[in-house]
């Protein structure tokens, strides 16, 4: 009966000692998913560009519904493909489905116009409040406060999907 009293003691403070690692795991992988889900988007749009050859023309706001639009004719058809369904064929997740793991929207900041192939497309997270953003800047674009990551050296979480200009 000692024994078994001395294991259960062994296993608590054990499982005291350990505790405190697994505690900001989850906080973590927020920010990991988050950095996923910028990853996963700007390579939507590198799917997009590579199969017409473009790129949708991207309001500055929330990425949902009605924010990609124009339609497309692919190479070797004459049938016009609607841009943001094609876009999320490539992303694997509705617009309507996809918010960071704060409760919020995806943003995103551009001027890409599909008439001149010129423009940039940024995808970031927004901050939650004052202290949680960052000024995000990206050769040439800024006024971007984006989230920042404290497990990343505050880097912003914001990703350059594209910049010509």
């Amino acid at each position: 009966m000692v024994e078994l009293i001395v294991v259960v003691i062994i296993m608590a403070i054990l499982g005291l000692a350990v505790m405190p690692a697994l505690m900001g795991s989850s906080e973590k992988a927020k920010y990991s998913r988050a950095w996923n889900d910028l990853n996963a988007i700007a390579n939507a749009f590198t799917a997009f560009y590579g199969r017409v050859g473009n790129l949708p023309d991207v309001k500055t706001d929330d990425l949902l519904n009605g924010k990609i639009t124009g339609s497309f004719t692919l190479p070797g058809s004459e049938t016009a493909v609607n841009a943001e369904q094609l876009f999320q064929s490539f992303l694997g997740t509705p617009l309507a489905d996809l918010w960071d793991p704060w409760g919020n929207r995806y943003q995103t900041t551009s001027n890409w116009s599909s008439a001149t192939g010129r423009g940039y497309i940024v995808v970031w997270v927004k901050p939650n409040d004052k202290d949680d953003g960052v000024s995000a800047s990206f050769a040439g674009v800024s006024g971007i406060t984006a989230k920042k990551d404290p497990y990343n050296g505050d880097r912003p979480l914001a990703k350059l999907v594209v910049n010509v200009m």
